[in-house]
């Protein structure tokens, strides 16, 4: 894997390098179209491609009609996925990109000597660039095609359409061996930019990642908008979560990568028999920006369109992950870098998530959509009989729910911010990627899967022992009636009666010895304390505290339910005062 810069590529054929809005590193923000498709897959010997082939030249012909529409400033789909036709014919009609704008489409395979012939044939309307590999092979491709506009040079006033094809450098170890035996390999992979006045891009292609050693991921990741499209059962397998951490790891917060794969449930026929592969999509967007915008209000409307906030903790890096479902996303998003920008204005918010559509099929085109389906619905039986306050919760602040939910288990790290999206449990990943928001439910891995039923079971728990056990004193307003209540200024309680008092109440389950117990229940005392206006504000609320467990015997335990009602309690000081009586 050789590193080509696309400006030496160009000057070798009379070209100048465009100048791309995605790589002007100012304030102007730039959008983002991707088609994540519905994979209906068919491989044989001349290469990978969809089965359906009325149906997806009608879907992607439609998807470059909207690119055209929107203005797209990048415009991407994932690895084999691009029909050649709908491309030929979109180029030959004088409708691709305008200067400023790339394309960066996966596109499906092809063997060199039909890539000769679509050349020629593209000749009068672009100008057609790619490695030179062996014409007489029978072997196909994977590509990836870099459409843009080239600027005018002296010796030519016009600007002229590149059509820049990169080759897949290494193939993925399929159980068939269908691109071990039948793919023929690049070399390169193409930067765009990276000089002192712009910023660069560089695109993977599915199992690129394998060859991506500390060298290369030294040489590209900063200032680096990197784009990984792929066709993979596996996004997250460890070569791919590898080639993340390569690019990742490094200390500044100038990377950012999008990877870009194919919806839920690919099927796949090899030879006539077709392998449903029960995947996710895995497509999200990797950012490390500082300044990047983590208000409830945005990460609500980015949730609501499909776009699903995670924090990948050993990186210290924003992970944006995309509705599994098909459809095409469209993003306004801040450049990776600010230069010679002024403080107060540079404020890099990572991508906003504006429009999904949906493919109609009776109608043949795509259509917007104002809500996602996050999969929420599905799961939130689980929490029983409190399922009803959970799901109205969640229609309108997800992240209040996962709060609550965090708050009803006890499950708060000892941090009085645990309730920030980054530190919150249920939002932080680790290097596994494994997807554990409750609220985003679409992950199939057992360990999300029995989290998320954990978490809401327990809270399902905590509703009935609320309404049906014998509450200590502070809180008998509650058998009159509460609801679960989360708020950024009281953020330590989760309940609130009908008369407007608000309280905490964990359930922690079993499997819990008293120590830990207590020590849950002195933390949350003492961020109660600490968030107080007075002593008596904090008296008052560490009294409506209260937590139960089961012991060994199943029973329902209270701990400690009249600990704060002592008339010798001041309650001046922290649960944690090594001078403070029990």
């Amino acid at each position: 894997m050789d590193i080509t810069h696309v400006a030496d590529i160009l000057l070798e054929n009379a070209l100048r390098a465009p100048i791309l809005n995605v790589l002007i590193p100012n304030v102007e923000n730039y959008t983002v179209l991707a088609l994540q498709p519905d994979g209906d897959i068919e491989v044989s010997d001349e290469g990978v491609r969809s089965r359906d082939r009325d149906l997806i030249t009608r879907q992607f012909g439609k998807f470059l009609e909207y690119a055209k529409e929107t203005q797209a400033d990048l415009v991407i789909t994932p690895e084999y996925s691009m029909p050649w036709k709908v491309l030929r014919e979109v180029i030959s009609g004088g409708s691709g990109p305008v200067q400023g704008k790339l394309w960066a489409l996966g596109c499906e395979s092809i063997k060199i000597s039909e890539l000769e012939s679509l050349k020629e044939r593209l000749a009068p309307f672009a100008t057609v660039i790619y490695e030179p590999l062996d014409a007489s092979s029978t072997r196909f491709v994977s590509p990836l095609a870099y459409i843009f506009v080239s600027p005018p040079t002296p010796d030519n006033g016009e600007a002229e359409t590149v059509v820049l094809v990169q080759f897949k450098t290494h193939a993925m170890g399929d159980d068939d061996h269908f691109e071990i035996n039948g793919m023929l390999r690049g070399t390169r992979i193409y930067q765009f930019g990276g000089n002192e006045l712009n910023l660069k891009l560089v695109s993977l292609i599915c199992a690129d990642a394998f060859a991506l050693n500390d060298e290369i991921a030294a040489a590209i990741y900063d200032r680096a908008l990197i784009l990984h499209i792929q066709l993979n059962q596996n996004p997250r397998n460890e070569w791919f979560l590898g080639c993340r951490e390569r690019l990742l790891r490094y200390n500044g917060d100038a990377t950012e990568v999008l990877c870009l794969n194919w919806s839920e449930n690919v099927r796949m026929s090899i030879s006539g028999h077709s392998t449903p592969w029960k995947n996710i999509a895995g497509s999200a967007w990797y950012l490390k920006s500082q300044e990047f915008d983590d208000r409830d209000i945005t990460l609500c409307s980015n949730h609501q369109q499909g776009l699903y906030y995670t924090y990948l903790q050993p990186y210290r890096s924003h992970a944006l992950f995309f509705n599994y479902k098909p459809g095409i996303f469209l993003f306004n998003a801040t450049k990776v870098v600010h230069i010679a920008v002024a403080g107060p204005v540079s404020r890099r918010r990572g991508p906003q998530l504006t429009k999904t559509c949906n493919w109609n099929d009776e109608e043949g085109r795509w259509v917007e959509k104002t809500t996602a389906d996050d999969g929420f619905s599905a799961v939130v039986s689980e929490s029983g009989n409190a399922q009803t306050e959970i799901k109205r919760i969640a229609d309108v602040n997800p992240f209040e729910v996962e709060r609550i939910l965090a708050l009803c288990a006890g499950e708060i790290k000892n941090d009085e911010d645990w309730h920030k999206v980054h530190l919150l449990d249920s939002c932080v990943i680790d290097s596994s990627e494994i997807n554990r928001r409750v609220t985003f439910a679409q992950d199939t891995h057992e360990q999300a899967i029995r989290f998320r039923t954990t978490r809401l079971r327990r809270c399902s728990s905590l509703w009935d022992i609320i309404k049906s056990e014998d509450l200590p004193p502070a809180l008998s307003d509650l058998k009159s009636g509460f609801s679960f209540k989360w708020s950024h200024k009281f953020p330590h309680q989760n309940v609130e009666s009908m008369s407007g008092k608000l309280a905490t109440v964990i359930y922690m389950g079993e499997g819990y010895d008293l120590t830990h117990v207590e020590e849950t229940e002195k933390h949350i005392a003492d961020f109660l304390h600490k968030s107080s206006l007075d002593i008596d504000q904090s008296l008052a609320t560490k009294q409506r505290l209260h937590v139960w467990y089961r012991d060994r015997t199943g029973a329902v335990i209270p701990y400690k339910s009249r600990r704060y009602l002592k008339i010798d309690q001041t309650g001046n000081r922290s649960p944690f005062d090594i001078g403070r009586e029990e």
